[in-house]
């Protein structure tokens, strides 16, 4: 992907993710469901592996909290984790990976 193009793909997928914050996971959940599965294939689409990886995880984490009580934290942690992912440039699986790891960690250690 060229210089050009890269810069708009990032500038559409951080605007998707300013427009879902944290608190639409309690007073909407299935909204904030539907604009993260927007963020996954957007990344799916554009090959942002990193980015789909910490969508997928994302869900996967606030189906957990939301059993338990609120998904704001969950959620508010993996935003920033995608808009990082989103700035940090391209990134092989194992980087990928070791995003997600981290992410992990600063929930509590949850897989």
């Amino acid at each position: 992907m060229d210089h050009d193009q890269n810069m708009l793909v990032q500038a559409e997928m951080l605007a998707l993710l300013e427009g879902m914050p944290a608190s639409l996971v309690e007073t909407h959940p299935v909204q904030f469901l539907m604009h993260l599965d927007q963020v996954r294939q957007k990344a799916a689409q554009h090959h942002l592996t990193a980015l789909h990886d910490l969508s997928c995880a994302c869900e996967a984490a606030l189906q957990r909290a939301l059993q338990g009580g609120s998904g704001v934290v969950v959620a508010d942690s993996y935003i920033a984790a995608m808009q990082e992912a989103l700035t940090c440039g391209p990134i092989n699986r194992a980087m990928s990976e070791a995003l997600l790891a981290s992410v992990a960690l600063r929930l509590g250690g949850q897989p």
